[in-house]
């Protein structure tokens, strides 16, 4: 689902927000975007909830090679693999693309390293469920393909791969990008493994706990050299990954090991089969048109089976704590869309723009977040103090999302408020980028209830959520 951000390029895919893809998802705000890919939210009536779609620009051929690896990875089933919901190809202004709608992912690996870098013990920790997922993969004959912090998800309290580079081990790659830090040193020649995720891996895990990418990466045939510093519980198992040749490294079963886990048993499996695209998909995309670049390859899988057994080796943090240090900790950052939602009458957060009937001009987006009303301070013949709710809902945080907490995290709901005190509903106003804890703020604030009113007009209030390791508290104050 992920992909790298890029002011340059952010302008060319914004423009699709408010289109509307064959008729049934809308193109909501614009989650990122590189030269290559973009991805929106959206919404499906059919299968409710926030979903992400990716779009990818195209041509017959790369649509007849794309769709089939789409298919096979839709086909799979695991809890560590982001769901695939749908994919085919559209048109936009007469553009073609292909899109593909999946899971809509929390937070990612890469926002967390923008704030701190992972401890040992949480990189052992995110081990588990990758090599789960990269064993799955392995013993079907297919790669992950782009393993790296961009494509190391949260979804609610599941660590997850995104899927959408998923490929056959003989398959070339579907981008002709340059090579990448993440690339293994044989794939640069044109060979292929699975010994390439084992080397992104290694890459990864090394980003992970220095915020930095290894240097000098084929530059030695010794392979890449550790600093002093580096965590002893996984120089042995990082330094294997980063080994030039790809015999020398070990296999996903052997690094179970290297970590101290147990190995899930994978049954043998036959490769899903993958059909040729349909006439259709292949139609969407048939018009000639400026030739776009070249796209990454996005594949998702779907996932719900039950969870491996963990391991008896090492007790490392239970997995909602890792959860919870990626959500947490992307709090610091200085990320995306905060902007506040004005209530109107009784309609409930605003849903995501949908294009206007197909031929009309698409509209132009929002480049300036709506202006936030701030709690103002009384004037004469106003009341000085704010109203005093009749029930209070303080929010239930674990203590292991509370042990990730760094100072304060603020999150301010607005609720409307009808004649009887009841909250008729509820968006977030400024919040940081944690998922969690806004969601936890949204669902307490619902719950609250303030003294009934004379007039029959609603009340526009706004609730401040105060979290922090020694509890939370909250308070309202009416916006004028």
């Amino acid at each position: 689902m992920s992909v790298e951000p890029s002011e340059l390029m952010s302008e060319v895919w914004t423009r699709w927000q408010g289109h509307l893809v064959n008729g049934v998802f809308p193109l909501g705000r614009c989650l990122g975007c590189s030269d290559h890919s973009g991805v929106f939210l959206t919404q499906s009536a059919a299968r409710g909830g926030e979903l992400a779609i990716k779009l990818v620009p195209t041509n017959r051929t790369l649509a007849e090679a794309q769709l089939p690896r789409w298919k096979r990875a839709g086909a799979l089933t695991h809890p560590h693999l982001l769901r695939l919901l749908e994919w085919g190809g559209c048109q936009l202004d007469g553009l073609p693309y292909l899109y593909a709608v999946m899971e809509y992912a929390d937070q990612t690996l890469a926002q967390l390293l923008l704030s701190r870098a992972l401890t040992a013990d949480e990189a052992q920790e995110l081990l588990q469920p990758s090599l789960e997922a990269l064993a799955f993969l392995h013993a079907r004959n297919l790669l992950q393909g782009q393993l790296k912090p961009t494509n190391i998800l949260v979804v609610g309290d599941q660590l997850k791969l995104a899927s959408d580079t998923i490929r056959r081990v003989s398959d070339p790659p579907m981008s002709n990008h340059a090579p990448t830090v993440y690339d293994a040193p044989e794939e640069r020649q044109g060979s292929s493994s699975t010994a390439a995720d084992v080397w992104a891996l290694g890459v990864t895990l090394f980003e992970a706990v220095t915020r930095h990418q290894p240097r000098g990466v084929g530059e030695s045939a010794k392979g890449v050299m550790l600093p002093a510093d580096f965590p002893p519980a996984l120089r042995e198992l990082v330094a294997s990954c980063l080994s030039p040749s790809a015999y020398d490294r070990p296999s996903v079963t052997e690094l179970f090991g290297l970590a101290g886990l147990r190995a899930p048993p994978i049954p043998a499996a036959p490769e899903p089969s993958a059909a040729e695209p349909s006439a259709a998909e292949r139609n969407a995309v048939e018009p000639p048109a400026p030739k776009p670049a070249t796209p990454s390859a996005p594949a998702v899988a779907v996932a719900a089976a039950s969870r491996s057994a963990r391991s008896s080796a090492p007790e490392f943090p239970k997995p909602r704590a890792m959860v919870m240090a990626f959500a947490a900790a992307a709090v610091a950052v200085a990320l995306l869309w905060t902007g506040v939602r004005l209530f109107r009458a009784h309609h409930s957060p605003a849903a995501v723009p949908v294009q206007a009937p197909q031929g009309s001009l698409p509209q132009a987006p929002q480049t300036t977040p709506p202006a936030t009303s701030e709690p103002r301070a009384p004037g004469r013949g106003e009341i000085a103090s704010a109203p005093t709710a009749v029930h209070e809902v303080i929010p239930d945080v674990s203590r292991s999302a509370r042990r990730t907490i760094r100072g304060h995290i603020n999150v301010w709901v607005r609720v409307i408020v009808d004649q009887g005190g009841s909250v008729i509903a509820a968006t977030t106003d400024r919040s940081g980028p944690s998922r969690y804890f806004q969601r936890v703020a949204l669902e307490a604030a619902r719950q609250w209830t303030f003294p009934p009113a004379d007039s029959p007009a609603q009340r526009l209030m706004q609730i401040r959520f105060d979290f922090s390791r020694e509890g939370t508290s909250a308070h309202a104050v009416p916006v004028h």
